[in-house]
């Protein structure tokens, strides 16, 4: 008997047709949703909570992570970078595990809430489909709570966001749950014979110091750890508010998954989430010094946070080699960079083991952290039901590439790709697996995610309707050289340094590092230079340009100056390979676009990503961040820098110029400026307006009566500013920054101009 057969319910059934209909109102459902809905498609969005945000929202509190792990400048653009820029100007608190608020729903709701084409259906469960053959969904119910409303969806295509691939499952598409076997694949990091287990769930909480003591009885039924052993390399500290407040928040090792069955038994593992909870929580408060006696929690999660469930299957399955090796789909409109995380199956259960291998032995390293990759369109639809995509953890990939896959920020811009490919399939009426092939249409839809600021590993602005790229000449008033002059902080030479840095000039003279030598006797330190593909290749297979040593000096600290007299290829990237020992410190400097650091331990075979760069002087001096940046086709640093940035001696106000060679009408400028990518915004502090971001500034056009004005804004802190005006006929347009939200140097990555 079907489930539902002979029941008696709700006479309220509610129909309603869409385009595109969206299941789960996690960050991949909310930007499929907005991309769907910005391009032109009556979209739905149906979530089974209040909130919009998965994992990320107040009821879960998960911290949104992504590429920017495993790589310089790699942070996500589009949809997602919108959102959390706004966060971030707006919320009074840190971006932390156990500390999102309220705040962070209500951008999500109101991003949602503003798109004309986009219906939110807020606690709406789905529970069933109906179908229209084998292998085609034609509408999805949904009952809502509190409104006893039954909604009956109907749709041309579905995106299923619901993280364990609920809708994919009810109509049948293949999909796959636990570990394939290292065989199948040949992944390194998969176990010997397939399994059901799968990575666990999460509870948070938060703890805050209330400035007198408070006890904490645990219930009779709380998992008991008596010692610090007990919690074997679960890391428990105290940490500080922004305001000073001491506060407890986490943790996400409090985890449970295996034996459990976590679709299945979701609520059972609630409860021993719980259970563990209050026992750490109980370890903390009474047994041992953690100095938490004025200690209370104030919030513990009650909606556990799932990493893993069923995977639909597509036309392509992810593996571990893919994502090692960064392979170039031509059907590629994703990236992501986390490393391989594949927490320790049964979590907190498993005593005795760390709760992720790369706690336990942090020379892992070298084996799970990888460069950014590329997601292919075949990944995000169904392999057997025609008109279903799919967007965040329940992708087509394998467990080991479930590992990088699935966090958040990843999960939002595989949701901008599925969204924004729906709504080509509406457009042209295909299938997805009809865009990947069609060249004609796959092009189409990379170039309108390019164009919507998404990012795709070389994969450039080609828009032939971009009036910008055919600009006879742009200029700027002026361009800063690059700087990398010391700031506080310094890192020792071993384990040992690398930076990739853009060089202009076709030479290299000399170099010049700022060391500091806490020895009282001559160091050697050897130098390698290499070219660089891009910012993220360290480990490309290379032969160095030239080796050279240097001898730093007893208590030395200034310019070490190395003589190169080395021929370069102008306008590319170049490796520096800094191999010496711990008593020799290389002073930091402040990042720039188109500059990225890492380190090696001695043995290790593979570089690994570290934010901090590190003070260096080039002779003769480069020049990477030239006016003509804006129309390199690439809006953030790659294999090049790609911006334009002023010189910070020149002051405001600031002009950047595209000459268009002849008179052409257009109506709409794209601008892209900096928000620093650099760092994921949860390091951002409270109420912050990145201060690279340009702030106040005007628009103007060279008509044949002479300028005019045609934009003008003030108080911007987004990235991405899209501005439409009545159509021009001009030969030239200029953009003036005026000032930014604090920093000396005007900075823009690309302009478009377009005739909308």
């Amino acid at each position: 008997m079907k489930p539902f057969e002979g029941c008696l319910s709700s006479d309220r059934v509610i129909e309603a047709g869409y385009d595109v209909v969206v299941v789960g109102g996690g960050l991949a459902g909310v930007c499929a949703a907005i991309a769907a809905a910005r391009h032109g498609c009556k979209t739905a969005i149906v979530q089974n909570r209040p909130v919009f945000g998965g994992n990320s929202s107040s009821e879960v509190r998960v911290q949104p992570t992504g590429a920017n792990n495993c790589g310089a400048w790699a942070r996500e653009t589009g949809i997602i970078e919108e959102l959390l820029i706004e966060e971030r100007a707006r919320n009074h608190d840190l971006f932390l595990n156990g500390r999102i608020n309220s705040v962070w729903d209500l951008v999500l709701y109101e991003w949602v809430k503003r798109e004309q084409n986009l219906t939110a259906y807020l606690n709406t469960h789905v529970v069933g489909v109906l179908m229209s053959g084998p292998h085609k969904i034609s509408a999805v119910l949904g009952v809502q709570i509190g409104s006893e409303r039954v909604y009956k969806l109907y749709g041309r295509y579905f995106i299923d966001c619901t993280g364990d691939g609920t809708v994919g499952a009810y109509a049948g598409a293949e999909f796959r749950f636990g570990r394939e076997s290292r065989r199948e694949f040949g992944e390194s990091l998969a176990p010997e014979e397939p399994d059901r287990m799968v990575q666990g769930s999460s509870l948070l909480f938060r703890a805050r110091d209330v400035g007198s003591p408070v006890p904490f009885v645990p219930p009779r039924w709380a998992e008991e750890y008596p010692t610090e052993d007990s919690l074997y390399m679960r890391r428990h500290a105290c940490s500080l508010g922004p305001y000073g407040v001491r506060e407890y928040v986490g943790y996400w090792w409090i985890e449970v998954g295996a034996p459990f069955d976590v679709i299945d038994q979701n609520e059972e593992v609630r409860d021993e989430l719980l259970r563990h909870l209050l026992g750490v929580w109980d370890h903390i408060k009474n047994r041992g010094e953690h100095g938490a006696e004025n200690m209370a929690i104030d919030w513990i999660g009650m909606v556990p946070g799932k990493r893993e469930s069923r995977r639909l299957i597509g036309d392509y399955i992810l593996t571990e080699d893919d994502v090692r090796n960064d392979r170039q789909f031509p059907d590629r409109v994703a990236y992501g960079g986390w490393f391989i995380d594949i927490h320790t199956m049964g979590g907190i259960l498993a005593k005795g083991q760390p709760p992720e291998p790369l706690v336990g032995d942090p020379d892992l390293s070298d084996d799970l952290r990888i460069q950014p990759y590329s997601i292919p369109l075949r990944c995000l639809y169904s392999k057997n039901i025609e008109n279903l995509l799919m967007a965040g953890r329940d992708i087509s990939v394998t467990h080991v590439a479930l590992g990088t896959t699935r966090v958040m920020l990843t999960c939002a811009v595989l949701g901008q790709a599925a969204g924004t490919a729906a709504a080509i399939s509406v457009k042209k009426n295909v299938t997805p697996r009809a865009i990947v092939e069609n060249p004609d249409l796959m092009r189409e839809l990379q170039q309108t995610l390019v164009r919507d600021d998404c990012f795709i590993i070389n994969l450039p602005n080609e828009d032939p309707d971009d009036i910008a790229r055919r600009a006879v000449s742009v200029t700027a008033t002026s361009s800063m050289a690059l700087t990398l002059e010391p700031i506080e902080g310094s890192s020792p030479l071993e384990p040992y340094r690398s930076q990739i840095f853009p060089v202009s000039e076709g030479e290299i003279q000399t170099l010049s590092l700022f060391l500091e030598s806490q020895a009282d006797e001559d160091i050697s330190v050897r130098l390698e230079i290499t070219p660089a593909k891009n910012i993220w290749s360290f480990n490309e297979p290379k032969e160095p340009l030239k080796s050279v040593e240097a001898s730093v000096g007893p208590k030395f600290k200034g310019w070490l100056e190395v003589d190169l007299d080395l021929k370069v290829e102008p306008k590319r990237l170049y490796q520096l390979n800094v191999y010496g020992r711990a008593e020799v410190l290389w002073r930091r400097s402040k990042p720039l676009p188109g500059v990225a650091a890492a380190y090696k331990k001695p043995g290790w075979r593979r570089w690994a990503h570290e934010k901090p760069v590190y003070a260096l002087r080039l002779n003769p001096a480069s020049t990477p961040f030239d006016p003509d940046n804006v129309v390199s086709g690439v809006a953030r640093p790659e294999s090049w820098t790609n911006i334009w940035v002023s010189d910070p001696q020149c002051g405001f106000p600031q002009r950047l110029t595209l000459d268009l060679g002849e008179y052409v009408a257009f109506n709409t400028v794209y601008l892209t400026f900096d928000t620093y990518l650099h760092e994921d915004t949860y390091r951002f502090p409270p109420l912050y307006r990145v201060p690279e971001c340009v702030k106040d500034y005007a628009l103007k056009v060279f008509c044949r009566d002479g300028w005019r004005t045609v934009v003008e804004c003030r108080g911007n802190y987004h990235r991405r500013r899209v501005h439409r005006f009545e159509t021009v006929e001009a030969n030239k347009l200029e953009l003036e920054v005026q000032s930014t939200n604090g920093a000396p140097t005007a900075r823009v990555y690309e302009v478009r101009i377009y005739k909308e």
